[in-house]
């Protein structure tokens, strides 16, 4: 009833084995300061400044020379000096951070009274941090077809088409600015590559629609075995993507990105169809940034719009088609006669994707010891959905059109309590509104030969107007003493979800061959009703199907502690206790207990016995224990050896507990008739 992978017992010692990152919004900074002797000096004041908005902040080296610098921004350039009585003052200039910890720094302290000859700064690689990380450069400079975070998370090499290692992409977890931002439901599907983006598993994606610009992403991660225990509710990949902030420098562009059919090669079909001339894809949009107040308060804010349009391929009759020209005719003519139904187009036809999107953030330096964030995104969107295939083809009917609204709020507070103890308070909100409109009048489904011919309204656009409402709440104290840098923290997410989805309420009929569709003689016709007469109609269902609201809840504590053993080996023990569950059970049809099993002469798979069905989901506690290490075998970064072992614990699509919502035997019914061959049942 759970999704679970657990992966124990298990040590992977490899260069490329990802760090431990967690849905980072912010950078560590570690460091060592020594006397020129190698030995710590223990109470030495680091000063870390911020330069493109000012904001500096300052901590003291502990009793091991030890600094150690949570909750800074991404990027850069950092100035970092450090002082102490009766040396020269150490400075290192232009230093940029990655998300998450970064390499440590040793820096050395000269007396005062020797003349300075050589400034020792121990920095290893900067920026050589592990896992994918693509930085603004990188995003600015990397080919990107789409323009979506799909363009840089397919980097990883154990990435294809958004799946990592394997696994669905609707496992993965993807996050901005440290806020889930995934597809809770899981009725998106994998495209990408178009304009706008695609980022399976995102809100939105079902339009194909990336819901944010990628001219306000400044970095994205990905991260397949991190065993920080801040990290969980994923058994893929981890998309971690944090946006821009606003600077001292006023800062605006206007851009645009297109494409048309001479920019499109042939298609690899062996048959080298051209794309035409009604093919474009683009978008335009705009980003200002600046202060408010200079040092104090800044903004960002950028507007965006994507269009594409692209025609079909094998149209009826055409080359490679699964039907002629004719048998397209023969079929609409049947319909036009008998049932004064329409189909619709069988020649050439038009899809669309549209999108407009909006984004704001406030960035506020309070003083120096707290920063506030504050960022809101909304995206609206609709995508039509056609497509023809050598082996599938689909009239004009069969079309329907999906439509998006995202709203997407996040705020996060940083405190500096002391030198040694920080807090990270983050609270997000998201409201998504998907919903699918179809062509033409309400009719039938109907396949004609297994899938070769579809046409009348699509079964899964009849009734479907899905809702997701999230709110997370998630907080972070991290407490620096020796060696030691302890975790602790709680991330919480709580769902209010509406499967407003019946699968085929309009009815499927299928037929096995051409000859049988005009011979009016299916093979098999099934639909979807609910006893409520007074409710079943299409309006009805489509603003309330009987059950389609129900609550999930998880509920995370972790702790961790980071054990600097020496200068280049650390060790990360930690634990992270999960908790789902939902506010109210499942309604269970009282005729399960008497239900017959049916088992199979020559079984594929097996099931729980009817009798034994209590409709329980989740509801259990679920430790998870994890510990990683890190040797950086020269001190330099050029050669480091990672591993760890864990349990990881990931959330399922929402839609299969909106089948268990809906679908109880008690509000909806099913039809499934499979008349005798030759038998006439009329539309």
């Amino acid at each position: 009833m759970r999704s679970l992978n657990i992966i124990t017992l298990f040590i992977f010692l490899s260069f490329m084995i990802p760090h431990s990152y967690a849905q980072e919004t912010t950078s560590t900074l570690n460091g060592i300061v020594n006397d020129s002797k190698g030995a710590p000096v223990v109470g030495a004041t680091v000063s870390i400044k911020y330069l493109p908005t000012g904001y500096e902040t300052h901590t003291q080296s502990n009793s091991k020379g030890i600094f150690v610098v949570p909750n800074l921004h991404p990027g850069g350039p950092y100035t970092i000096k450090v002082s102490f009585v009766g040396f020269r003052e150490n400075t290192l200039d232009d230093i940029n951070l990655i998300l998450g910890n970064n390499p440590d720094i040793v820096m050395s302290l000269t007396p005062a009274t020797n003349e300075l000859r050589e400034v020792v700064v121990g920095a290893g690689r900067r920026g050589a941090g592990s896992g994918l990380t693509v930085s603004t450069r990188q995003i600015n400079t990397l080919p990107a077809l789409g323009r979506s975070l799909q363009d840089f998370t397919r980097l990883t090499p154990q990435s294809n088409n958004n799946s990592f290692a394997g696994t669905n992409f609707r496992y993965n977890n993807i996050t901005l600015d440290g806020a889930v931002n995934n597809d809770a439901i899981g009725f998106s599907n994998s495209f990408g590559g178009v304009s706008g983006g695609g980022q399976a598993g995102t809100s939105g994606a079902g339009t194909r629609t990336n819901p944010y610009s990628l001219d306000v992403i400044q970095e994205v991660q990905v991260q397949l075995s991190p065993y920080d225990v801040k990290l969980g509710n994923f058994t893929g990949g981890s998309v971690n993507a944090v946006t821009k902030s606003g600077s001292n420098d006023l800062h605006g562009s206007i851009y645009g990105y297109g494409r048309n059919h001479s920019l499109v090669g042939k298609s690899a079909d062996g048959l080298k169809t051209s794309m035409g001339s009604d093919f474009h894809d683009y978008q335009t949009g705009a980003t200002l940034s600046g202060p408010i107040i200079k040092n104090k308060l800044f903004f960002i804010a950028n507007a965006e719009i994507t269009r594409r349009q692209e025609p079909t391929f094998y149209n009826a009759g055409d080359p490679g088609a699964a039907i002629s020209a004719a048998d397209a005719q023969s079929i609409s003519n049947f319909l036009k006669t008998n049932y004064n139904y329409d189909p619709g187009t069988y020649g050439a036809y038009k899809i669309f994707t549209k999108s407009n999107k909006f984004f704001g953030r406030l960035d506020w330096n309070i003083n120096d010891r707290n920063t506030f964030m504050l960022r809101g995104i909304y995206t609206d969107g609709l995508g039509d959905n056609l497509e023809r295939t050598s082996t599938n083809f689909q009239f004009s009917s069969a079309d329907f059109t999906q439509y998006t609204k995202n709203l997407n709020l996040v705020g996060e507070l940083k405190m500096k309590l002391t030198n040694n103890l920080n807090n990270q308070l983050i609270a997000s909100f998201i409201k998504v509104h998907e919903y699918r409109t179809f062509p033409g009048v309400l009719s039938p489904f109907m396949d004609i030969g297994g899938g070769k011919v579809w046409l009348g309204t699509w079964r899964e656009a009849s009734v479907y107007n899905m809702r997701q409402q999230t709110i997370e709440l998630t907080d972070n104290l991290t407490w620096t003493k020796g060696i030691n840098k302890f975790t602790f923290g709680t991330h919480n997410e709580f769902y209010d979800l509406t499967y407003g989805f019946i699968n085929s309420w309009n009815g499927r009929w299928e037929y096995s061959n051409l000859t049988s569709f005009l011979g009016s003689q299916p093979s098999r016709i099934r639909g979807a009703f609910t006893f409520d007469d007074g409710k079943n109609t299409r309006e009805g269902l489509y603003n309330e199907v009987p059950n389609s609201n129900y609550n999930v809840n998880f509920l995370s504590v972790y702790a961790q502690d980071e054990i600097s053993v020496s200068r280049k080996f650390k060790l990360s023990p930690g634990i992270r206790i999960d908790y789902p569950f939902l506010s109210n059970k499942f309604p269970l049809d009282p005729n399960v207990d008497t239900t017959h099993n049916y088992v199979s002469q020559d079984p594929t798979y097996s099931h729980t016995p009817w009798n034994e069905f209590t409709n329980d989901w989740l509801g259990k506690v679920t430790v998870s224990p994890r510990v990683g290490f890190n040797w950086d075998i020269h001190g330099d970064q050029s050669l480091v050896l990672r591993g760890g072992t864990g349990i990881f614990v990931g959330r399922m699509p929402f839609a299969w507990m909106g089948y268990a919502s809906t679908l109880t035997g008690t509000t909806l019914g099913n039809i499934d008739y499979r008349p005798a061959s030759g038998t006439v049942v009329p539309l």
